[in-house]
């Protein structure tokens, strides 16, 4: 029986070594390598080293795979000592305490099962801690990006101040010379209203600068943060590669994933409720010296091997076990089918954005900005000709500011589509 029963705990060991080996998780490169990539790096890099929840998150993954070898392990064995307070007079002599010593065997199969849960929620805790390394990654370029919008919006905002500025000298130089101080007021009431703009776009870069501050987990400095960046070249690529990338490396999938093979081995393990577990003992009495010292075998020590077997006789609750594992696997199997579709669905939206941003950056380039700037400097010459009002000369200017102004706003909605769809592809760069 001894032999036996270290026969089968060797196989077992085996089988699940090679099962740990073919099930060891495949640690994905991660957001990591998005360090390198566009305006945004070095914060990820400040954000990855710095994140408490990332440290949490990868702890908790440390424990969950600390655990598989325990779940593999054979239940502790059990010890029990009796005391005689009156012996048991017996023919070889008083009985004055028992010695037992017994070890529980579940059914072949329950250990190996037990063994694959513990190793799929491993797999989920890694994945799970891999998704919120993306997340970090989308909080930090969202506002990373939007950083440097600002900071663009209020270059362009300085430089149509210092050109209001001018103006108004113009104007003033044309009222000594008989010209109308209408136009001059009008073009100081244009130059207050862009102070003003001005400073609220100051105020929202401390406030996004302290944001982005918070994420990558600096103290607040109060000064915004200087980016340097420019629009993004045209995607050489074909997008739809990221589509294939989130249907095979979404961090988020594959977290459902690993809790269906952990709902899978929780099913084969319910099932196995019904079949009897095994208990393997050795009983040990110490026995003192009989009353007559002549008699065979007198204080004699008897030992009896001892073999258990559990009754699963409540077959209805086991059964009732087995189907509740199996409607919470359907659960997680429709989950990662509506999640896929959620998925896939933002990819499409997020290409499309961005294809529309790329549009429009090569026609504010191309097309719109020189066309405006062409304009502004016609009115200007005229203006000072006397051949065009202030008002149209007011306009001009504000239609280049709000051209320019909005050209850095579809650069800007261009890198935010592309860091997007590398965070929900798993880490797919795509220039």
């Amino acid at each position: 029986m001894k032999t036996r029963s270290t026969f089968i705990s060797l196989a077992t060991l085996a089988a699940f070594c090679t099962l740990s080996a073919k099930n060891e998780p495949i640690l994905p490169q991660g957001a990591a390598e998005l360090m390198q990539h566009g305006i945004a790096g070095p914060f990820i890099t400040e954000a990855l080293a710095n994140s408490p929840a990332l440290v949490v998150a990868e702890n908790r993954y440390q424990a969950a795979r600390a655990s598989i070898d325990s779940s593999s392990m054979l239940p502790n064995p059990r010890v029990q000592i009796t005391h005689f307070v009156e012996s048991i007079q017996t023919r070889t002599g008083p009985q004055r305490q028992a010695l037992s010593l017994q070890q529980p065997i579940p059914w072949l199969g329950s250990l190996r099962s037990k063994k694959e849960i513990a190793q799929s929620q491993a797999q989920a805790l890694w994945h799970a801690y891999a998704s919120l390394q993306f997340e970090t990654v989308d909080q930090v370029t969202t506002a990373a990006i939007e950083n440097a919008y600002l900071s663009k919006s209020i270059t362009i905002a300085e430089q149509n101040l210092q050109l209001l500025e001018r103006l108004e000298s113009i104007a003033g130089d044309k009222i000594k010379s008989g010209g109308l101080l209408s136009d001059l007021l009008r073009i100081q009431l244009e130059t207050e209203k862009q102070r003003d703009a001005l400073a609220r776009q100051r105020t929202l870069l401390l406030a996004n600068s302290a944001h982005l501050e918070g994420i990558i987990g600096r103290s607040p400095s109060g000064n915004p943060l200087p980016i340097e960046w420019s629009a993004p070249m045209p995607l050489q690529t074909n997008p739809e590669q990221w589509i294939a990338a989130i249907r095979q490396n979404s961090p988020q999938i594959a977290t459902l994933q690993a809790l269906l093979a952990s709902q899978e081995s929780r099913e084969r393990l319910a099932r196995l409720a019904n079949r009897p577990e095994f208990t393997l003992g050795i009983n040990y009495v110490r026995t003192g010296d009989a009353l007559n010292p002549e008699m065979a075998d007198s204080g004699k020590d008897p030992w009896a091997l001892m073999v258990g077997v559990s009754l699963p006789i409540w077959g209805k609750a086991n059964n009732a076990i087995a189907r509740q594992a199996s409607f919470e696997r359907d659960a997680v199997s429709a989950q990662i089918e509506e999640l896929q579709f959620s998925l896939l669905a933002e990819g499409q939206a997020w290409i499309a954005r961005l294809n529309d941003a790329q549009t429009r950056v090569q026609r504010y380039q191309e097309k719109l900005i020189p066309l405006a700037q062409q304009a502004h400097e016609v009115t200007e010459s005229a203006y000072r000709s006397d051949q065009a009002s202030v008002l149209d000369l007011i306009d001009t200017d504000r239609a280049l500011l709000n051209l320019e102004t909005e050209y850095w706003r579809a650069a800007s909605d261009a890198w935010i589509a592309r860091w997007k769809l590398t965070t929900l592809s798993g880490g797919l760069w795509l220039d």
